[in-house]
Order: structure tokens, then C-alpha cells, then sequence
């Protein structure tokens, strides 16, 4: 009986990557569509390249902060799509988890702010400023928090990836700059710069992660 119950139970990967993989990405192509379908409305009238792709990538932060915050909110939904081992370990790193979300909340809000400010977008340019950088600078205050709150291990993956985020970013965008200094290339927008730096933050953080063996299956 012990034998065909194992036999019949789920494999841990199917569980704990391919499903969350397939709500992950099914609900970041909803939000993303939603998203698209927002700025070609009436309500928005279409935006250009650089405000739509900063719009998806602030969509991208609010879709992983709302997981995050989910399952922190509840460990024991959250331990089914999060990489952890139980739901009690949502439960000691429930501060942090709940800080790191938040903060990237306030980033994903900020980015989508910039991206939908007008003459563009439909929100006003104070509005926006005042969003962008109330999200921005809330948000790294809550990340200095999640690094005060973090285990030995947690704090070191930090450390590491902000050393990643620096030389990533320094060598994409330095690298970018010097070709549009010297006219092989176009100069980056603002908003292209914010976009960018979003994303190798992000990219930066899952090295950092994935260094420590941390993407591992649980």
C-alpha cells in the first residue's frame, strides 16, 4: 500500500517547479496583456517604446511582489508555489519576505507611474514624479530593513547581489554609453536607463540566489 501511494504521488519537481511555473507565467502574460491592452485604449492612446516596455517591466515587479506578499500572507498556499521547504519556514522569514515584497511593490508602482506620466500617458507629470519617487526611495528604506532583518545567509546573498548589480550594470550601460558617445549606437532614453536597471537588478539577485544554491528544488 506505503509503495503505491509513492508511486502515485506527485513528483516534487512537477509541484514545486512545473506548476508554479505555469500560474507564474500564466498570470505574468495576463497581467502583461492587460497592461497592453490598457495603453492601446482610448484611456491612454498608445505609448511609445521605451514608456510600453517600462510599463511591462513595472507590471513584472508588482506581479513577483504580490506573489511574495501572498505567500508570506500565507504560508501554507505559499509553500505549494514558493521554493521553501515547509510553511514554517514562510513563517520565520515571514518580516522579511513581507518587506522585500512591499518594496517591490513600491518599485513596480513607481516604474508603471514614470511609464504612464504624461504628455504620453494619462497621468499628470507631478503625479507621476511625486509616485516615482516616493515608490523608489520607500522602497529602498524597506530594503534597508530586509537587510537588517536577514539571517547570516540572507545577508550575505544581499551583499552579493548588490556587488552583481554594480558590475552588471556598470558594464551594460557603460558599455552602451561609450557606443552611443561615439555614435554606433542610439543614446538611451531616461526611461530606457530605469527599465535596464530594473531588469539586471533583478537578473543580478537570481545569480546571487542561484550561486547559493538556493534555486535548487525543495
Amino acid at each position: 500500500m506505503m509503495t503505491e501511494d509513492k508511486s502515485t504521488q506527485t513528483p516534487r519537481w512537477v509541484r514545486k517547479l512545473l506548476i508554479p511555473a505555469l500560474i507564474g507565467g500564466t498570470v505574468g502574460f495576463a497581467a502583461s496583456s492587460a497592461m497592453m491592452r490598457f495603453i492601446d485604449s482610448d484611456a491612454v492612446g498608445g505609448l511609445g517604446a521605451s514608456a510600453s516596455i517600462a510599463a511591462l517591466v513595472g507590471v513584472l515587479y508588482c506581479v513577483i511582489a504580490l506573489g511574495i506578499l501572498f505567500g508570506a500572507a500565507r504560508p501554507r498556499l505559499g509553500a505549494k508555489f514558493l521554493n521553501v521547504e515547509d510553511a514554517d519556514e514562510l513563517l520565520e522569514q515571514k518580516k522579511m519576505l513581507t518587506l522585500s515584497g512591499a518594496s517591490m511593490l513600491l518599485w513596480g508602482i513607481s516604474l508603471l507611474a514614470l511609464a504612464l506620466a504624461a504628455p504620453d500617458g494619462p497621468l499628470p507629470q507631478t503625479a507621476a514624479l511625486v509616485i516615482g519617487v516616493c515608490g523608489l526611495v520607500i522602497g529602498i528604506g524597506l530594503s534597508v530593513l530586509v537587510y537588517r532583518h536577514s539571517d547570516e545567509l540572507m545577508a550575505a546573498v544581499n551583499l552579493e547581489a548588490g556587488a552583481l548589480s554594480y558590475g552588471i550594470v556598470s558594464l551594460v550601460v557603460g558599455m552602451w554609453a561609450m557606443l552611443a558617445h561615439l555614435g554606433y549606437a542610439a543614446a538611451p532614453a531616461p526611461l530606457d536607463l530605469l527599465s535596464l536597471l530594473y531588469v539586471l537588478v533583478l537578473l543580478a539577485s537570481f545569480i546571487a540566489v542561484g550561486r547559493r544554491g538556493m534555486l535548487t528544488i525543495r
